[in-house]
C-alpha cells in the first residue's frame, strides 16, 4: 500500500474497525437498517470505517458521529477536496468529534472513477471485517468485498428484501459467501467470538 495522509485523531486507527458499505441509492430500507447496525456497532466500542460517499456511506458516518462514536472516512481525492460537495459538513463534523480522515492523495488531487474503487482497498485493510447493508446488482460495493475476500477477511451482509433492486447484488454476496446477519447483536456475536 502507497503512503498515507492523515488528518484528525489517529488514535482511531487504534480502535476496533469495521467498514460499513452499500449504495449511494439507498432505499427506506437500506437506511434503516445502516442506522441500526451502526448504533449497535458503535454501543459496543467499534469505530465505523466508510468512504464519505453518498447513501450507505454518509449515513454510517452521521450514525457513528451521532452515537458518541468514532468514525473514519477514507478519501478518494486529497484532503483539502469534499466529493461529493454536499458532505464538507459532514466532513468537518467527522473532524470536529474525533474522527480521521484518510487518503492515499496529496493535497489538490481531485477524485476519479479509478480512485474510488483504489479506495475501497484502504478500508478493507483498515478494518477487521466488511458490514454490507445494501448492494445493488452493479455495485462498487462488490469491488470493496473482492478486496476483502484477497484479504481474508469477513463479509457480513444484511439481507435485504427480494423486491428492492437496491439489494439485489447484497444477495448475490450472500450467496457467494458473505455471512448473513439479521440483527446488530447477531454480528456482534460473530464480530467476538
Amino acid at each position: 500500500m502507497s503512503n498515507l495522509y492523515l488528518l484528525g485523531d489517529t488514535q482511531c486507527l487504534r480502535e476496533k474497525c469495521i467498514a460499513v458499505v452499500g449504495t449511494r441509492r439507498v432505499s427506506a430500507y437500506g437506511a434503516r437498517v445502516t442506522k441500526q447496525f451502526t448504533e449497535g456497532l458503535v454501543r459496543n466500542g467499534w469505530c465505523i470505517v466508510s468512504g464519505l460517499a453518498r447513501g450507505v456511506d454518509g449515513i454510517a458516518h452521521r450514525t457513528a458521529l451521532a452515537n458518541g462514536g468514532k468514525t473514519i472516512a477514507v478519501l478518494a481525492h486529497g484532503l483539502d477536496y469534499c466529493y461529493p460537495p454536499e458532505h464538507a459538513g459532514l466532513k468537518e463534523e467527522i473532524l470536529a468529534k474525533g474522527g480521521l480522515l484518510v487518503s492515499e492523495y496529496e493535497n489538490g488531487v481531485r477524485p476519479t472513477p479509478d480512485k474510488f474503487r483504489a479506495r475501497n482497498r484502504i478500508l478493507v485493510a483498515l478494518s477487521r471485517a466488511v458490514l454490507v447493508t445494501a448492494a445493488p446488482h452493479k455495485s462498487g460495493t462488490k469491488i470493496t468485498v473482492g478486496y476483502a475476500a484477497d484479504a481474508g477477511k469477513d463479509v457480513y451482509v444484511v439481507p435485504g428484501p427480494v423486491d428492492d433492486v437496491t439489494c439485489n447484488g447484497a444477495t448475490e454476496i450472500l450467496r457467494d459467501g458473505g455471512v448473513p446477519v439479521a440483527t446488530a447483536n447477531d454480528l456482534i456475536d460473530f464480530l467476538t467470538n
